[in-house]
C-alpha cells in the first residue's frame, strides 16, 4: 500500500514536470496555487471522517454498510467544498476553463480519497492500490497528450481532473453498489466531532501545498511556481509519512484489546517512522543538483527550496508514526493540539519568510512547523502510556488513556 502511494506520488509529480518543461514558474504557480486549494479544501471539508472510519471499520465498530451512509450524507452537502473552490479558481486562473477545470479537482480528490479509504478499511489493499496508480498514469497520459496541442496550463489542469475523477469512479466500481441510505446530518456531526483530530493530522501532511497560495501571495507567481515545482516533487517523500498512518492505524486498533501486541506495533511504527525518515534525508542532498535538471534552467532555485522542504518532510514521518500512536491511545486532543499549532506557526513563518527571502526562504517555514510538531507529540507519548491505555480498556474505557488529555 505504501508503495502504491508513493507510485501515485511519482505520477502526480512526473505530471507536474512534464507540464512545467512547457510553461513558465508563474504559469506553474497559478496551477499549483489552485491545486493546492482544491486539496486542502478537500482535507478541510472531510475533517478526518475517511481516517477515522478506516480505524472503527478496522476495530469492528463500525460496519462497511454504515460507514458508506455516512459518506452518503457527506456527499450531500459537497456545496460547501465546490462553490469555495470553483469561485477561486475562476479568479485566479486567466482562463474560464482552466478555472473550472481546476475548480472541481477538490470534490475529486475527496471523491477518490474516501472510497480508497474504504478498500483500505476492508483490507482490499491491492485493489485500493490498483486504482490510485491507474488513475494517476491516466492523468498522466492525459497530459502528455494535451500538451501538443493546447497550452500547457490547459493541459495540466484537465490532466490532474481527469486523473482524480479516473480513480474515484474506478475505487467506486470496486467497492460495489451502495445499498446503504445516506445518515441523518446529526448522525454525521456526531462523527465528525470525533474525528477532528483525523483531520488536523491529514492537513499537517498536506501544509506542503497549504503554503502554496501563502508563497504566491508573499513571492509573486514566480516565486510560487518555484515553491511548487520543489513542493510537486517533494510528494512522495510525504506520502511514506502519510501511508504510515494508513496501514499503522488498523494495526494498531486491531491490537488495542492486548497490551503485549500493541507494546509490539507500536514499537514496529516507531522503528519503521525512523527508518522512512531516512528518505526525506538523502533527497535533501540531491535536490540542488538534481532538480534544475529535472525542471530545467529555469527551475534551480527550486533545488534549495526542495532541500529545506525534505528536512521537514523527515520530521513529518517522525510525527505521522507518534500521531498514530496518540490517537490510538484515546490522545485525539493532544494531536489536534499539536498539529494545529504547529500549522499556524508554519503557514504564518511560510508567509513572512516568503516576503523576505523568496521561495527559498518560505520552505524552512514548513520545515519549522514540522519541528514543533514532533517535540509537542514526542512529550505527550512519554505521559499517554501503553500501560495506561491497557488499563483503561480493561476497567471499561475503551480508546481513551487513563491520563487525562487535556
Amino acid at each position: 500500500m505504501a508503495g502504491s502511494l508513493v507510485a501515485g506520488q511519482l505520477l502526480l509529480g512526473l505530471t507536474y514536470v512534464l507540464a512545467a518543461r512547457h510553461m513558465e514558474p508563474a504559469g506553474l504557480g497559478l496551477v499549483a496555487t489552485c491545486f493546492a486549494i482544491g486539496t486542502i479544501g478537500a482535507t478541510v471539508f472531510d475533517l478526518g471522517m475517511t481516517n477515522y472510519l478506516v480505524r472503527e471499520m478496522a476495530a469492528g465498530k463500525v460496519s462497511s454498510r454504515h460507514a458508506r451512509s455516512l459518506v452518503s450524507a457527506k456527499r450531500r452537502i459537497a456545496p460547501i467544498l465546490l462553490a469555495p473552490t470553483l469561485t477561486a479558481c475562476l479568479l485566479i486562473m486567466p482562463s474560464p476553463v482552466e478555472g473550472v477545470a481546476l475548480g472541481v479537482v477538490g470534490l475529486l480528490v475527496w471523491e477518490a480519497q474516501t472510497a480508497n479509504s474504504l478498500l483500505r478499511a476492508l483490507e482490499q489493499f491491492s485493489k485500493a492500490a490498483s486504482a490510485q496508480v491507474a488513475g494517476r498514469l491516466l492523468g498522466l497520459l492525459t497530459t502528455v497528450v494535451l500538451v501538443f496541442v493546447t497550452r500547457a496550463e490547459l493541459a495540466l489542469s484537465l490532466g490532474l481532473g481527469v486523473g482524480f475523477a479516473a480513480e474515484a469512479l474506478i475505487d467506486r466500481l470496486l467497492l460495489g453498489p451502495n445499498r446503504a441510505r445516506a445518515a441523518r446530518i446529526r448522525e454525521l456531526g456526531a462523527v465528525q466531532g470525533r474525528s477532528v483530530s483525523f483531520g488536523l493530522v491529514s492537513l499537517s501532511a498536506a501544509g506542503q501545498q497549504l503554503d502554496t497560495p501563502l508563497v504566491t501571495a508573499g513571492a509573486g507567481l514566480t516565486g510560487g511556481g518555484i515553491y511548487a515545482g520543489a513542493g510537486r516533487l517533494l510528494g512522495p517523500l510525504l506520502f511514506l509519512s502519510s501511508s504510515l498512518a494508513m496501514v499503522g492505524a488498523p494495526w494498531l486498533a486491531r491490537a488495542q484489546h492486548d497490551p503485549a501486541a500493541l507494546r509490539v506495533e507500536e514499537r514496529r511504527i516507531s522503528r519503521f517512522a525512523l527508518v522512512l525518515a531516512l528518505a526525506p534525508l538523502a533527497a535533501a542532498a540531491l535536490g540542488p543538483l538534481v532538480i534544475p535538471w529535472i525542471l530545467g534552467a529555469r527551475y534551480v532555485a527550486s533545488g534549495a527550496a526542495f532541500s529545506l522542504l525534505a528536512v521537514g518532510a523527515a520530521f513529518s514521518t517522525i510525527s505521522q508514526g507518534t500521531a498514530t500512536i496518540l490517537q490510538n491511545r484515546g490522545a485525539e486532543r493532544s494531536v489536534g493540539t499539536a498539529v494545529a499549532v504547529g500549522l499556524v506557526l508554519g503557514l504564518v513563518a511560510t508567509f513572512g519568510l516568503a516576503v523576505l527571502g523568496g521561495a527559498v526562504w518560505a520552505a524552512a517555514g514548513y520545515t519549522l512547523s514540522q519541528v514543533y510538531i514532533v517535540v509537542h507529540l514526542t512529550a505527550r507519548l512519554r505521559i499517554v502510556r501503553p500501560e495506561s491505555h491497557g488499563t483503561a480498556r480493561a476497567a471499561g474505557a475503551p480508546g481513551r488513556a487513563v491520563v487525562t488529555d487535556p
